[in-house]
């Protein structure tokens, strides 16, 4: 809707505030449901413009509207005198000016051909109001930021504005008869639906495809290849072509560094961490050979420390701004994520729910597979065989709930270095909303930080599928 729409309300004499011609344009779309007939409803229209909240400049417009909701939702007319019946039964009547007030109101009514066209306009002196709000909530921002959150405070208020400017109640096909949409439907089965994103292993990526908008744990104990795994997955995406987002929380730029020479170049990753002499000749060329492509490499890092779901949101934009994708978004990892609401007195628990809310809504709203490392707590380690299970997820039941899978790290040679089964770990898909459960075993190889495929060629436990 552009401004120019205001300019059509009926003038009056004089000048006249936004204000007034607001609560003037809302009286004529309230007016024009007052004087509803069975023929000429424009309820069911102004109701699917006008379903945000705080939607009424004036209060007792809102209470009015409130009342005609109501009466409709009971199959029930929404003439002036059941209006008038409505508000006085709930005890609203006197607050919103008695019958003559309602009376005034219905005389101020649109024709109904027009209520569509007033009712974007009240929508739209609605939005004005919420963009004139969040603009005032950021100079606040800005008079109270601490220089150091200065960084997460632009990425909330940016995220704030880019919501606003998506227009929560615009028509984007979310809401319809669920007929419309199934012929496209069907034709689009029609050819094979590619996942958005890959692991890199073999047999996980048989098991787990990842869509759009889909949020997904990789959850272990300390020391069981979160991270590895994780970066694995990221360099195997971003190989193949696709744009691909790591925030590492936990590890700085030198670590992660080391980490992908480590496992591009088959460089022993102490070697990396130590430096000097311990990079040998052999290391040097190896490093040199893979230089050309991890250069190209389609992968964006992230290391800012305090890292919020409005920040994600602002990189992915980014990303999808520079390339043209919507990236593959690591998290390493979910637990020491802030939220936007700088509350210093949530809890563990309450901030974990608020941020996995929030990374769903993010995936949801742009498209974007998220991956999020996640810390487990100890019950696994008082059960028999050490194995995990979602339940055991730290500080927030919410990360359980919104997950589309849930892949648990289990090592036996974690807690039985004599273990037949040394060299492996199980990737256990606890959760998968778009395919089967069950456990993908792989070939760990934290020397080089990563895991491998097995083979099918039956060469014995620990064996690998290496290049």
């Amino acid at each position: 809707m552009t401004t120019d729409a205001f300019t059509e309300i009926p003038a009056q004499q004089g000048p006249e505030t936004p204000e007034a011609a607001a609560g003037r344009v809302e009286e004529m779309v309230l007016g024009a449901c007052l004087m509803a007939t069975p023929a000429a409803d424009p309820v069911p229209v102004v109701a699917q413009i006008l379903d945000a909240p705080r939607t009424w400049y004036r209060p007792h417009h809102e209470t009015i509207w409130r009342a005609v909701l109501a009466l409709h939702g009971r199959s029930k007319p929404t003439g002036l005198p059941m209006v008038e019946a409505e508000l006085r039964r709930s005890g609203d009547l006197d607050r919103v000016g008695g019958f003559v007030q309602l009376s005034q109101i219905a005389q101020q009514a649109c024709l109904s051909v027009e209520v569509e066209h007033y009712a974007e306009i009240v929508h739209g002196y609605a939005r004005l109001r919420r963009y004139h709000e969040a603009l005032v909530r950021g100079m606040q921002t800005a008079r109270q930021a601490d220089p150091a959150g200065v960084t997460g405070a632009i990425a909330a208020h940016q995220a704030e504005l880019e919501h606003l400017a998506a227009d929560e109640t615009a028509d984007d096909g979310l809401f319809g008869l669920f007929g419309d949409g199934l012929q496209e439907h069907l034709d689009s089965l029609e050819s094979t639906i590619e996942a958005a994103a890959v692991t890199g292993l073999r047999d996980l990526d048989a098991k787990l495809k990842l869509r759009p908008g889909n949020i997904v744990l990789v959850a272990g104990r300390p020391a069981m290849g979160k991270s590895a795994a994780t970066l694995g997955v990221a360099l195997a995406n971003a190989s193949s072509g696709r744009a691909t987002l790591v925030h590492s929380l936990e590890m700085g730029r030198s670590e992660v560094t080391n980490r992908v020479l480590s496992n591009r170049s088959r460089v022993a990753l102490d070697h990396l961490m130590e430096g000097g002499p311990a990079v040998t000749e052999d290391d040097w060329t190896r490093m040199a050979r893979r230089l050309p492509e991890l250069e190209t490499l389609p992968l964006f890092m992230d290391y800012t420390p305090r890292v919020t779901p409005a920040l994600v949101r602002t990189r992915i934009k980014a990303v999808h701004r520079a390339t043209g994708q919507v990236p593959l978004v690591i998290i390493d990892y979910v637990q020491l994520m802030y939220t936007d609401q700088r509350n210093s007195r949530q809890s563990a628990y309450e901030r974990v729910s608020e941020v996995s809310r929030e990374l769903k809504i993010i995936a949801e709203e742009t498209g974007a597979v998220i991956i999020c490392c996640a810390q487990l707590n100890r019950g696994s380690e008082h059960r028999e065989g050490k194995r995990p299970a979602a339940s055991d997820l730290r500080d927030s039941g919410q990360l359980e709930q919104d997950a589309s899978a849930i892949i648990l790290l289990h090592r036996e040679d974690a807690y039985e270095p004599a273990s037949p089964r040394a060299g492996e770990s199980e990737l256990i898909l606890a959760k998968n909303r778009n395919g089967p459960t069950g456990t993908v075993t792989v070939a760990h190889q934290f020397h080089y930080s990563r895991l491998r495929d097995m083979t099918r060629e039956g060469e014995g436990p620990g064996a690998y599928q290496g290049h």
